[in-house]
């Protein structure tokens, strides 16, 4: 669940082609969407949920640097 480590992997796999384009869409109460595109052509383009965004914040590192 979560799609954090989905777009770090992309990220990762993709570091060398150089700057990727990221977007993410308005929230809504359904969710946002997130589009990652890389100039090699490769695209990660994903619907996030609540519960997805929810899952991302409580298992990930995403909120640590703030502290």
């Amino acid at each position: 669940m979560g799609i954090y480590p989905e777009v770090q992997r992309f990220l990762e796999t993709h570091e060398k082609c150089g700057e990727v384009t990221k977007e993410a869409g308005r929230p809504s109460v359904d969710g946002y969407r997130i589009h990652v595109a890389c100039p090699c052509g490769a695209v990660l383009d994903r619907w996030v949920t609540p519960a997805d965004a929810r899952h991302d914040l409580v298992h990930t590192s995403l909120l640590a640097g703030r502290n």
